[in-house]
């Protein structure tokens, strides 16, 4: 089917109408001289044919035999097309001349696009390529892409890798920093509590410990100090405070803490929702002011609705000259809203408030923190329609966290 297409394309076809008294005696004349017609459609008394152009000019014997009239009412195909190119020649020329003028600034380089850096400058790189000729006005064919990735690799070691790609008459010079570890912080610290709780647990890597378990710690509260453990304490004279020798050495701490957390939140819900919604009625008042004066072009008195919802917009106008007059308008919009409300059970405001308890203590709590036990609490409220619910969560997480030593 597709090759037949193809070939009626190549060859042309004409859509013909065909009217008479009997015109399918057309028809079976056609098929009788081996003309081959498709598409064949019967409106009324009329019929309407496809056949090919060169078939066309073949049919005039047999309109005359069969005494039907014959109009051409469509047609396609390339001989219809050229035709229309010889009447429309300096369109044509026109076409051609923009289709080599574009593919001719095509193989030029008129834009270089560097993406992907961040610590690397830009600028360095984009002179790199200047010196293998990648530069606005450059053709294509003058620079080797390949050469000129392998030049940054060289001059550029925080590049991990470099693509040079052509995007028509744009140059694209992408670039892959290379992921550096961070430098190490080795500056004396203390691991110092972040939160309040228990300690259950200490392990020191490095430095002394502050605190043993079952202690109870507040936020900010030393835990492991960061002196070399061979720093010793003076004892003085009896009833008299020991007197801390300062430390031969100042280490950054390392060690865990784990601690017993506990957290609290609240979450609450009424049993009868109201909102407001819109229903699409609106008014609007607009007030210019000149100078110290305000003229209402438009005033709403008294505003038409019992319940609104005010839009206010505040534009300035632009300086006539040299007039440095003040003029400003405002324009009000009321949108007419409507109180709706529903209720809830028990139950469902229950659930409502213990949700939004959660969420706000789930924020609280570490992705790594052990959850030992969750207590939920419905608390009394002197609102009827009002459900209370009270969050109690504890943990074991580790506490500490580390402080620079000043």
């Amino acid at each position: 089917m597709l090759l037949l297409n193809i070939l009626n394309y190549m060859a042309g076809a004409v859509k013909i109408r065909i009217s008479g008294l009997i015109p399918e005696k057309f028809i079976n004349l056609c098929i009788a001289q081996h003309i081959f017609l498709w598409g064949i459609k019967k409106d009324g008394q009329d019929l309407y044919a496809w056949l090919r152009l060169p078939d066309f000019f073949r049919i005039r014997p047999i309109v005359r035999t069969s005494e039907t009239r014959v109009r051409v009412i469509r047609f396609f195909g390339l001989p219809f097309v050229l035709k229309k190119m010889k009447q429309r020649k300096m369109l044509v020329i026109g076409a051609v001349l923009c289709f080599a003028t574009l593919s001719f600034l095509s193989s030029y380089i008129w834009f270089v696009d560097i993406t992907g850096v961040k610590t690397i400058s830009a600028e360095q790189v984009r002179a790199i390529a200047f010196e293998h000729g990648l530069k606005p006005g450059a053709a294509k064919s003058s620079v080797s892409a390949k050469a000129l990735e392998k030049s940054i690799m060289l001059n550029i070691p925080e590049a991990a890798w470099v693509g040079v790609t052509y995007n028509g008459a744009r140059a694209v010079i992408e670039v892959v920093e290379r992921t550096l570890p961070k430098p190490e912080d080795k500056r004396p610290a203390h691991i110092v509590a972040d939160k309040n709780g228990v300690v259950t647990e200490i392990i020191v890597l490095a430095g002394q410990p502050a605190v043993k378990k079952g202690d109870t710690i507040k936020k900010g509260d030393l835990l492991i100090k960061g002196f070399a453990p061979d720093s010793t304490t003076v004892p003085a004279s009896p009833g008299a405070p020991q007197i801390i020798t300062i430390p031969s050495q100042l280490i950054r701490a390392n060690g865990i803490v784990r601690a017993q957390v506990w957290y609290e939140s609240y979450g609450e819900a009424h049993m009868i929702k109201t909102w407001r919604q819109r229903t699409g009625q609106k008014r609007m008042a607009v007030a210019l002011r000149v100078g110290g004066q305000q003229v209402w072009l438009k005033q709403l008195d008294p505003i038409p609705f019992n319940h609104y919802d005010q839009e206010t917009i505040h534009k300035i106008m632009p300086g006539w000259r040299n007039s440095s007059f003040p003029v400003e308008s405002t324009i009000s919009i009321y949108h007419e809203v409507e109180i709706l409300s529903t209720s809830l059970t028990f139950d469902e405001a229950r659930e409502e408030a213990k949700t939004a308890a959660l969420a706000a203590v789930q924020s609280q709590i570490p992705e790594n923190a052990q959850i030992l036990s969750r207590n939920i609490e419905v608390m009394k409220t002197n609102e009827a329609d009002l459900v209370r619910i009270r969050v109690r969560i504890e943990t074991i997480e580790d506490v500490g966290q580390l402080v620079p030593i000043q």
